[in-house]
């Protein structure tokens, strides 16, 4: 059996609301796998929940209420929990967001962009002012880290998923920073390649028909 390892609640809504959860089902005298006995999932799945790294679904939230006795608590901070973790992310990608941390595979191909989790401070910056010209300036900060948290995948204490981009040539020749800031951008690329945490691919622009 692993080592337990202790919730600081204090770092986030997630990982307060999966102290809490713990915290009643010990009371209660319950294990991860008696508490979602006759749920549709599992105790992993609930113990990413306790830990702040999966979002709690409204129906094993209601489960867990009937279970513990909490009168609806878990099911009405559910969507809390579920605002926070995509915090300066559109609601639409919060499904991304959720997959990226428990992925074993992503593949990207990005004509238009380099992809959010490559992305640098400059050009996430760059790209974010861009799509929205009017947004004040601490909406966009909010933004963009959120954008570089998504990153963490490529810590070298992380473990990575087999991360695959094709980047068409044009896309590297586009001006979208001054000189200094896109090589740094490029640079960035080339180290998590060389640490061997992703896998580029460049396509070049003459390379006729390809998939």
């Amino acid at each position: 059996m692993g080592q337990r390892k202790d919730i600081d609640g204090s770092t986030g809504v997630p990982t307060f609301y999966g102290s809490e959860l713990r915290w009643k089902r010990e009371e209660a005298g319950l294990t991860l796998q008696q508490l979602v006995e006759g749920s549709f999932y599992g105790p992993s799945h609930l113990s990413e929940i306790e830990r702040g790294t999966r979002r709690m679904p409204a129906e094993l939230a209601a489960h867990v209420d009937k279970m513990l006795g909490t009168d609806g608590f878990f099911k009405r901070r559910c969507e809390d929990v579920r605002r926070a973790k995509r915090r300066g992310c559109a609601s639409y990608f919060e499904r991304v967001l959720e997959a990226e941390k428990h992925a074993e595979t992503i593949e990207e191909w990005c004509p238009t962009l380099i992809p959010g989790l490559l992305q640098t401070n400059a050009y996430a910056r760059a790209v974010v002012r861009a799509a929205h010209p009017l947004a004040p300036d601490d909406e966009v900060e909010e933004k963009v880290t959120a954008r570089l948290a998504r990153a963490r995948l490529f810590e070298d204490d992380h473990k990575t998923p087999e991360y695959w981009a094709i980047l068409p040539e044009s896309l590297l020749r586009q001006p979208v920073l001054p000189p200094g800031q896109m090589a740094d951008q490029l640079e960035h690329i080339a180290a998590l390649a060389h640490r061997r945490r992703i896998v580029p691919q460049i396509l070049p622009w003459n390379c006729g028909p390809h998939p």
